[in-house]
């Protein structure tokens, strides 16, 4: 694993943290589906980085 990889899975991981507080926080819709938007694009990157 190189050291991009392990920084996009870290970062993924903290994306998909914020958004499950988020969502427990009942915090705005938009400001969640936002949160899960953002963790869906960098997730298919960081996919997209590991498988290449």
């Amino acid at each position: 694993m190189d050291l991009i990889e392990s920084v996009m899975l870290c970062m993924l991981l903290g994306l998909v943290g914020a958004t499950a507080m988020a969502y427990r926080a009942e915090n705005e819709p938009r400001d969640v589906n936002l949160l899960v938007g953002l963790t869906t694009l960098w997730g298919a990157g960081t996919a997209v980085a590991f498988v290449a």
